[in-house]
C-alpha cells in the first residue's frame, strides 16, 4: 500500500473532504483521490446536545475549531436530516419555487434554508436548521450538499431488481428504504430504541402500501 508523504497531506488536490452533519453532532475525513485503496483519514468528530436553534452556531464553531475543513479541498456534504421529503422531479420543475412551497406544506421551515438534491426523476428536499444553509455555501463555496436519505436511495435503486426493503440502522436512528427496483416507494428517517421498535417500523409501512412480508426482500445495510 501506498505510504503517505507530508507532501501527499499537504496537497488538497489529492483529497475529498466528506463532511457528515446531523443534529448531534459534525464528522468530517479525507478520501484520497489519486491512491483510492488508502482508508480515510479522520479529520474531526464533534457531538452536541441536539437543539435546532442552536445548530447552526455548533455547526460554525467546529467548523472554526477545525480550520484544515477549510482549506482548498474539493467537498461533499451530507446532511442527516430526518425530515427530508421526496417529490416526483416533473412536479419540482413546475415552478421556481415548487421544492420550497410543497416542503412547507408539510414541515415547518423558510424558504432560505431549504435545500435539496435530484436523481433523474426524484428530487430531495430538505431544511436541517435555520441558518445552516447559508452557512454551508459561506464555508464551503462550490461544495457539493446532499441528504443521507438521497445517497442511500441513488446507490440502492441502481442494482435493486425486485420489490425490497433496505434498513439502515445508524445507532439512534435507522432509514427504511423501500424501492419496487429502481422505483422508489418510500424513504423515511425515524429514532431507533430496539429491535423490537424496528421490527414494529417495518410492519406499519409495509402496511401503509400493502405489502405483505412475502413478497418483499427485507435487506439489512448494517
Amino acid at each position: 500500500m501506498y505510504q503517505l508523504t507530508a507532501a501527499d497531506f499537504a496537497d488538497t488536490g489529492q483529497w475529498r473532504l466528506i463532511l457528515n452533519i446531523g443534529l448531534s453532532g459534525l464528522q468530517a475525513e479525507l478520501n484520497n483521490t489519486i491512491h483510492p485503496e488508502l482508508p480515510p483519514q479522520p479529520l474531526c468528530n464533534v457531538s452536541w446536545q441536539p437543539d435546532k436553534e442552536k445548530l447552526r452556531e455548533n455547526i460554525e464553531e467546529a467548523i472554526y475549531n477545525n480550520p484544515r475543513l477549510l482549506d482548498d479541498f474539493a467537498t461533499t456534504i451530507t446532511i442527516f436530516d430526518p425530515l427530508t421529503l421526496f417529490i416526483p422531479t416533473d412536479i419540482a420543475e413546475e415552478k421556481n419555487s415548487a421544492e420550497e412551497d410543497l416542503y412547507k406544506k408539510v414541515f415547518p421551515s423558510l424558504d432560505e434554508d431549504i435545500m435539496n438534491d435530484r436523481d433523474n426523476d426524484i428530487t430531495a428536499v430538505w431544511s436541517l436548521a435555520p441558518g445552516v444553509k447559508s452557512l454551508l455555501l459561506r464555508s464551503f463555496p462550490g461544495a457539493r450538499i446532499t441528504c443521507n436519505l438521497m445517497q442511500l436511495v441513488k446507490r440502492l435503486r441502481k442494482s435493486n431488481a425486485r420489490l425490497s426493503l433496505f434498513l439502515n440502522n445508524r445507532g439512534n436512528e435507522i432509514d427504511l428504504i423501500l424501492l419496487d427496483a429502481n422505483r422508489l416507494i418510500s424513504a423515511s428517517t425515524h429514532p431507533v430504541s430496539n429491535q423490537e421498535n424496528i421490527d414494529e417500523m417495518v410492519e406499519r409501512l409495509l402496511s401503509a402500501y400493502a405489502v405483505s412480508k412475502e413478497r418483499v426482500n427485507i435487506e439489512y445495510l448494517y
